[in-house]
């Protein structure tokens, strides 16, 4: 089974059911998530992310949403913000936004590929990226 990080954007899109629009290949990795075939890694930030817009009336779902994603399917798994992922973090240079760079920071702890379309996080030297 493979695991991946995913980003806001991508898990907003897959939520809200249009992970199809980011790309073919993050969608069918998300299908076979759905499928039990691949663990998708959320890291808190991208949680923090989906409250803080959805707060704001700029997406459709919700953290309650997320959670509900999380109770109900056990290979979506969150990923706590620790020290140890901070670190991790500061060792990204080439990301300057604090948010893209936690959840790179998340993908090098885990030792996963983002699931993303930001072209900066798909630049880095850091990170994989699907």
């Amino acid at each position: 089974m493979n695991k991946f990080v995913i980003d806001t954007q991508a898990m907003v899109q897959h939520l809200v059911g249009e992970s199809q629009v980011i790309n073919s290949r993050i969608d069918r990795i998300l299908r076979d998530a759905d499928s039990g075939e691949n663990i998708i890694i959320i890291p808190a930030v991208v949680a923090f992310e989906i409250a803080y817009l959805h707060e704001k009336s700029r997406i459709p779902i919700s953290s309650t949403d997320l959670r509900c994603l999380l109770e109900n399917a056990s290979n979506y798994v969150e990923e706590p913000l620790s020290v140890a992922i901070i670190e991790c973090s500061f060792k990204i240079l080439d990301i300057p936004e604090l948010h893209d760079r936690l959840i790179a920071g998340t993908a090098k702890y885990t030792d996963a590929p983002v699931l993303t379309n930001d072209p900066i996080i798909l630049k880095s030297e850091y990170v994989q990226c699907v």
